[in-house]
């Protein structure tokens, strides 16, 4: 009760407020770092209202907040490296937003930890909901302190002549901090979680908010689903989400093509499990959301029925889950078939443990598994936004880069291909379209283009409802998914109870044995006709040898009772070559070879035993090969010397080796490659950086920066050399000690 009324009093005696006189420095002229601003793209325009700044004027940096909106141009190709007024260059449009409603007189507010959303695609203005007033730097000179949380909803039309408005959305705080997501097609806005603060609106400014860093909060329950085109909203309940507490900095992703009307996967974010509502949060305690499992909500289940809270799911996540955290950025895409989504995360902090992230890592769906896209950095950032831009692209909006006095990305935005991985300075209007990278190619089992096979979790569905979720859609079920039948089209549809009926029990019995009585015996019949066709049958011939004759064997061969040996070839006839038998009179009778034969005619004793043979035993060899080898030794037999060097012997694998060890003995020592050197080399941050050991792939060659994109050629294999002294790995530099949080200091 004493806090309400000190609100109320605290209230009564701000008032309104006017707007800033001056706007402050200007933004792009004196910038250092900005974060936690609102961003989007529409139109081919990216837009950044407000969020905290770094001002650097004439060398001396100080904090306070950016009264203007920013537009940047997204249909010609810039780089932020080149100057504004050059060709190529980036160039950003400023316009101050020290005004006033001309219809109530209403400050237009710049706040912190808001979200900017698109909108309908038939409408040129987009919607600025909720946000916190920076507390920090109260003498800053373009200071203004909150106003009631009575209008969270603005909206800027650049094309109008009053170009701000405000709307009164029926909810009772203002919140910030929390995730968002849109439907665009429906022009609905969520709102996941979030809070209250001392910035939050006049009935915050005292106690228990009064905190200038905004570390203390009050957390939101719900999610509030904002209709963009009526200016309307409701705040369902969240509670069956996986860690059902408010939770804040969190992302909130929206998924088209799964589900009847899409989807929205829920990551990462802070709780604090232990308070009761009402209760003050402290950012640097509570817990994180870990990435192991994510929240999926079914648009669908709620767009059916509005009264209801819709239908949460949750599912368990493999492969290189990140660790977890607030702060950070996200943006999806999807393959150019549809049969796969991803979401990138970027950056981030820790705020229990004050660690800082700068990776950049993906969420592969259907599979649900994480890849690493871009391993840890070296200038973490947080509190930045990320949006598509162009065709493949990801732009970075902001952040504060936790290592740094002021954002080595001089206009505050960068660039990542989200199919190489490339970082760089230029926006590229005529890119190549997206394709899925490489990198994930092993969880989709798919392409660039697609054509991902992999169509469910490897480790099952955490909930079977998402599964059928994820079955349906509102385009078309990829056809490439390697899916189990769906049980859900094997069950009766119309669950009644099917009846016994005894008489048809019966029936069916008898039909059954009738019916195998008569496979027994249609099979028996056909057993014993295969028999019958397998039995021998006598030649229909009288002649024992062949005719001499050549036209009566011509005769014979057209005839079609020929009975001839059946070739290989299937059916196809094959007649034994050669003319007609003759058999031997004598044992050593000589018999001249017939001169059509393949072989030469020669003449061979009809006993003639080869040397190494047996008599009586055939030898098989090939033409050309030379005299087998000699039988093992068997008693009564001797084996006949080996002369000549033609004859071929198996040589034992001792004898191998022993000539392989001569052969290496007579040939030259090789000298052993020189020593590994070390290269010391000034790195993009100022660090000495060793060249990595010979078998290391190094991204730098000539002391010149490569981005792990490109490709190192590995040095060629030598000789192992052998050391009996194993060398130390390089020591890497000592990374620079973690400042205060974002807005405790400069």
């Amino acid at each position: 009760m004493l806090n309400l009324i000190f609100w109320a009093i605290s209230a009564a005696r701000v008032g309104a407020q006017s707007p800033a006189k001056v706007a402050g420095p200007d933004p792009v002229k004196n910038f250092c770092m900005r974060w936690w601003s609102q961003s989007i793209v529409k139109n081919d325009v990216l837009y950044i209202d407000s969020g905290v700044e770094r001002f650097n004027v004439s060398g001396d940096l100080y904090l306070g907040i950016n009264n203007h909106i920013l537009s940047i141009n997204l249909t010609e190709t810039w780089d932020w490296k080149i100057p504004g007024d050059e060709p190529g260059g980036l160039s950003i449009d400023v316009t101050r937003k020290n005004v006033t409603n001309p219809d109530n007189g209403t400050p237009v507010p710049n706040l912190i930890r808001g979200h900017l959303f698109h909108g309908p695609t038939n409408m040129s203005q987009i919607y600025n909901f909720g946000g916190a007033t920076y507390m920090y730097n109260q003498s800053f000179e373009g200071y203004v302190q909150p106003e009631t949380s009575t209008y969270p909803l603005w909206t800027y039309n650049p094309d109008a002549e009053q170009p701000w408005d405000q709307f009164n959305l029926g909810q009772p705080w203002q919140p910030n901090h929390g995730a968002a997501a849109e439907d665009i097609e429906k022009g609905l806005g969520f709102y996941l979680g979030g809070q209250v603060d001392m910035g939050t609106s006049t009935r915050t400014l005292g106690q228990p908010f009064k905190d200038n860093t905004q570390n203390l909060s009050m957390p939101i329950e719900g999610m509030l689903i904002i209709n963009l085109v009526d200016s309307t909203s409701t705040n369902i309940s969240t509670s069956s989400m996986n860690r059902s507490t408010p939770r804040i900095g969190g992302t909130l992703d929206y998924i088209d093509a799964v589900g009847d009307s899409g989807i929205l996967v829920a990551l990462g974010g802070q709780i604090h499990p232990d308070l009761t509502p009402g209760d003050v949060a402290n950012r640097t305690q509570g817990e994180l959301i870990t990435f192991d499992t994510v929240d999926v909500f079914d648009l669908e289940s709620y767009y059916a029925d509005p009264s209801s809270n819709g239908t949460w799911y949750q599912q368990a996540t493999s492969g290189d889950i990140p660790p977890p955290r607030i702060d950070y950025c996200t943006v999806t895409t999807a393959a150019p078939d549809n049969s796969s989504h991803h979401i990138y995360i970027y950056g981030g902090v820790d705020p229990i443990k004050n660690e800082f992230y700068d990776d950049v890592v993906i969420l592969s769906l259907p599979s649900f598994t994480w890849t690493v896209g871009w391993p840890m950095g070296e200038s973490p950032r947080l509190g930045h936004n990320c949006h598509r831009a162009g065709k493949r692209q990801m732009v970075t909006v902001g952040g504060n880069v936790s290592n740094l006095p002021c954002d080595w990305e001089l206009k505050g935005v960068a660039f990542l291909d989200l199919t190489t991985f490339e970082w760089g300075s230029k926006f590229i209007s005529n890119q190549l379209d997206y394709q899925v990278p490489q990198k994930v190619w092993g969880v989709t089992n798919g392409t660039g283009e697609g054509k991902a096979t992999v169509g469910e979790p490897k480790q099952g569905w955490t909930e079977k409802g998402l599964g059928e979720v994820f079955r349906k859609s509102r385009y078309t079920v990829p056809s490439t998914w390697n899916l189990p039948p769906d049980p859900t089209t094997q069950s009766n549809p119309t669950g009644e109870k099917k009846k016994s009926n005894v008489g048809a029990i019966a029936g069916g019995v008898v039909g059954g044995v009738a019916g195998l009585a008569l496979i027994a015996g249609l099979l028996f019949f056909l057993h014993r006709r295969r028999v019958k066709a397998r039995s021998p049958t006598e030649l229909h011939s009288d002649s024992a040898t062949g005719s001499r004759d050549g036209d009566e064997k011509k005769n014979k061969l057209d005839a079609k009772d020929q009975y001839e040996l059946q070739g290989i070839n299937e059916n196809n006839p094959a007649e034994l070559p050669g003319p007609e038998a003759v058999e031997l009179n004598a044992p050593r009778e000589f018999v001249e070879a017939d001169h059509d034969t393949a072989a030469w005619a020669s003449e061979l004793p009809g006993t003639n035993t080869a040397p190494g043979g047996v008599h009586g035993v055939p030898i098989v060899r090939t033409p050309g090969d030379d005299l087998p080898e000699s039988p093992e030794y068997t008693p009564g037999l001797k084996r006949p010397a080996s002369t000549g060097s033609g004859r071929r012997r198996r040589r034992s694998s001792t004898s191998s080796e022993r000539a392989r060890g001569a052969q290496q003995a007579s040939e030259p020592p090789r000298t052993a490659p020189r020593e590994q050197t070390k290269e010391q080399s000034e790195d993009y941050f100022g660090a000495a950086r060793p060249t990595p050991p010979r078998d290391v792939e190094s991204p730098r060659t000539d002391d010149d920066f490569r981005t792990p994109a490109e490709q190192v050629s590995p040095p060629e294999p030598g000789p192992p050399v052998t050391s009996t002294t194993p060398s130390k790995p390089p020591t890497p530099p000592s990374p620079p000690s973690p400042p205060a949080l974002p807005g405790t200091a400069l």
